[in-house]
């Protein structure tokens, strides 16, 4: 088999988002793909909802600094519009299970609502390895966004195992929440491995709602520790702090 089906359940993973998954690497890493913690959720953000138009969501993810202190490089347009269509035709030719995992992995789909708008970012210190990503999304309706922010953790808990069969290759997931030491409001963590017979590719995010913005960071890769999540925490906190 080779690598389009284990890369699939990445993609999907990476661009689904809603406390839950996505990204795309803005570097040479070829790390594309897509929306929890088991610690309290803090009382979501007050921040009156609106939508943030591309032009924000990029000066936003512009200003945000990794852990080398390296501003992010954003993702052009031309490969992000690549990426996104990338994650629909594999979605429409996969098949998740449970079902009901697939607004887990899909975020609520909440990018692929008619006027979403996205803007992902990469650190400079990703490597073909492991790409650490920052993803902000917004423009789909309020209702719809609540609901990401009000499932997120309830769907993690019920979706420790997944299997998404792309195009006939399977691939297995295994899914674990993490404790997250994000200032971030209602932040959630989870680390996924994913394995398939062409090998396995590790995922950690740490995800958020903010007004009407749905913050995704992670790294994603086949070194990825968990160990890495002061990092996305940090690149998290920065994004959601410019989120006024």
């Amino acid at each position: 088999m080779n690598k389009n089906a284990l890369r699939g359940f990445a993609v999907s993973g990476l661009l689904a988002m809603g406390l839950t998954a996505c990204g795309g690497a803005g570097t040479s890493t070829d790390a594309a793909s897509a929306p929890a913690s088991e610690t309290a959720t803090p009382t979501p953000s007050e921040v009156e909802f609106r939508t943030y138009s591309k032009a924000e969501l990029t000066k936003i993810v512009g200003d945000v600094r990794d852990g080398k202190g390296t501003r992010l490089m954003v993702m052009p347009d031309d490969r992000l519009a690549d990426t996104l269509k990338q994650v629909k035709d594999l979605l429409a030719n996969s098949v998740i299970e449970p079902a009901a995992c697939t607004s887990f992995l899909t975020g609520g789909g909440v990018q692929m609502e008619e006027g979403a708008t996205m803007s992902i970012g990469a650190s400079a210190s990703s490597t073909a390895e492991t790409a650490q990503l920052l993803s902000l999304f917004s423009g789909a309706s309020e209702e719809k966004v609540k609901a990401v922010a009000e499932n997120s953790a309830k769907d993690l808990a019920a979706c420790g195992d997944i299997q998404m069969t792309v195009m006939g290759e399977v691939v297995h997931a295994s899914v674990k929440a993490l404790p997250t030491s994000a200032k971030t409001s209602g932040a959630i963590a989870y680390h996924s491995t994913a394995a398939g017979t062409a090998g396995t590719q590790e995922q950690l995010f740490v995800s958020a709602v903010k007004s009407g913005v749905v913050l995704v960071a992670q790294s994603t890769g086949t070194k990825v520790m968990d160990s890495d999540l002061p990092k996305l925490e940090a690149m998290l906190d920065q994004a959601a702090e410019l989120v006024k």
